[in-house]
């Protein structure tokens, strides 16, 4: 994109039709965009990240931080992240620990073997597979 960019303020985007020469009269792309609008945005930015930060640290926080800390009960509100859900499903719903990382480790086999469990088709569609479209 920035190659784009440099050629495209460097050549122009069109073969000059009328051969005016557009160079006299036009803004050099790099010392008044970059050096005077981006540099002036994003100093101002920066310094509305930095009044957040020295003086309303806690204005995006959230309230449950700011109850006392029991370490003999684990909250219920606390859930993994959505990619370890079903991991985490699959470890509360056996009760033998053993048991649930062998569970665990099933279910990865199996998504592993099963690209070779496919038949063999030439057509993606699953228009000819009544199967794979009712399982889907």
């Amino acid at each position: 994109m920035g190659v784009h960019l440099a050629l495209l303020h460097t050549h122009g985007s069109n073969n000059n039709p009328l051969g005016i020469d557009g160079k006299s009269n036009t803004v050099n792309f790099f010392a008044y965009f970059v050096q005077t609008k981006y540099v002036f945005v994003f100093a101002i930015l920066g310094f509305m990240f930095m009044v957040l930060v020295c003086f309303y640290p806690n204005m995006l926080g959230h309230t449950d931080n700011y109850i006392p800390a029991n370490p003999m009960v684990t909250p219920t509100h606390i859930v993994p992240e959505w990619y370890f859900l079903p991991f985490y499903a699959i470890l509360r719903s056996i009760p033998h620990k053993l048991g649930g990382v062998i569970t665990m480790v099933v279910a990865i086999v199996c998504l592993a073997f099963l690209p070779f469990m496919m038949p063999r088709v030439h057509t993606r569609s699953m228009f000819l597979r009544p199967i794979s479209r009712k399982l889907f």
